[in-house]
């Protein structure tokens, strides 16, 4: 009987260990999730800071990252606790199965009452996490008011710097288009040269052709003139015979 007792009395000392275990790992989930999220967000403010600041400055420690650092030593405290209290109920229940039946279910009693006092330290750790989340939310929300002004005045930097490239980017523009059209009319004088040359070379052709004519021309008169005096000698000849 006793150790059918004993059995049931460790079978339930099982059950409430398993169960411990389930809810420390499930604590422990939501608070690595807590902590990823923190991370996440201290990433995002970082990279936010370093496009906002200039090359070569450090960047400031971010309230995520004091949380996140915060909220580690918080669980590292509730595990301790919660090892303590498990160390405790094992000593009791090791000592519960060496006594009698009386003896041991007063044993069972007195470690069922660990798990509340464990429930009151876990719920008073998770009311000290909230507290240093709020005041963690607070210096948060400074942090996002300066980080605020601090990205108004780059984008007001930033519009002014677009604005200059845009107006230098149209004087380029204005640029371009005069070298441009200079240079068409480089080309457009080039080609009227070049037509230029070519119709002078076709008139020196025709002027060679011109004076070769020309010479023709005056060969043919001389020609024509000593045939026009040999036929008024031929005339008179024929007048002198016939009379």
């Amino acid at each position: 009987m006793k150790t059918a007792q004993t059995d049931k009395g460790r079978e339930k000392a099982r059950k409430e260990e398993e169960e411990e275990k389930e809810e420390a790992n499930k604590k422990k989930a939501e608070e690595g999730e807590v902590s990823w999220r923190s991370r996440i967000a201290s990433l995002q403010k970082s990279d936010l800071l370093g496009l906002t600041q200039p090359a070569g400055t450090p960047r400031p420690q971010t309230s995520g990252q004091e949380r996140s650092a915060e909220g580690e030593s918080e669980s590292d405290r509730i595990a301790r606790e919660r090892r303590r209290a498990r160390a405790r109920r094992r000593a009791q229940r090791a000592g519960d199965s060496d006594d009698n039946e009386p003896s041991g279910e007063e044993g069972l009693g007195g470690s069922g009452q660990d798990p509340q006092t464990d429930r009151h330290s876990s719920t008073r750790s998770d009311m000290s996490c909230n507290d240093c989340i709020d005041r963690g939310g607070g210096s948060e929300t400074k942090d996002y008011k300066k980080l605020f002004e601090v990205v108004s005045r780059e984008n007001g930097q930033l519009q002014s710097q677009l604005q200059d490239t845009q107006r230098t980017i149209s004087q380029t523009r204005l640029d371009l288009d005069k070298a441009t059209q200079r240079q068409e009319r480089f080309s457009d004088c080039s080609t009227m040269l070049e037509l230029e040359k070519k119709e002078r070379r076709m008139l020196e052709r025709r002027l060679a052709e011109l004076e070769e004519e020309l010479k023709v021309l005056g060969d043919l008169r001389a020609d024509n003139q000593r045939l026009k005096d040999e036929n008024g000698a031929l005339i008179r000849v024929i007048s002198k015979l016939s009379k």
